[in-house]
């Protein structure tokens, strides 16, 4: 059961740093395209890269109950949850600084900002749970 856990874990850790790259950049593009709206498709990848997130919190936890440490379990490993929580909560806090639609081009802007905050969150996660 550990193992399962913790192979989904480290597998969807690469799916995080996938989703939120793309929907980083694409959505600066979008940006700089200067798009008055937000495109349906891009709002569906930021959901998709806030829910994997959310999973990935999941997972992290369920590890830690079941008594699992990152890495080796010493030295700095406590890091790794501090960098887990900078991945599971950078939309949802990003999403209170969001006009909610009444400045597209500002969410835009500040939701691809988070998703690469995100992304070097997950790297640095990954990095030291090896």
């Amino acid at each position: 059961m550990v193992d399962v856990v913790s192979n989904i874990h480290f597998f969807n850790a690469f799916l995080i740093l996938a989703s939120g790259t793309i929907t980083g950049i694409w959505g600066l593009i979008l940006f700089f395209m200067k798009k008055q709206t937000i495109n349906r498709y891009w709002r569906y990848a930021l959901i998709f890269t806030a829910v994997v997130g959310a999973l990935q919190a999941l997972l992290g936890i369920s590890l830690v109950l079941l008594n699992q440490k990152p890495g080796s379990g010493t030295g700095l490993y406590y890091l790794h949850y501090v960098y887990g929580g900078i991945v599971a909560l950078a939309i949802p806090v990003a999403v209170t600084y969001a006009t909610g639609g009444k400045h597209p081009r500002r969410d835009l802007l500040i939701f691809s900002i988070v998703s690469l905050v995100l992304v070097a969150a997950a790297l640095r996660a990954l990095t030291t749970g090896l």
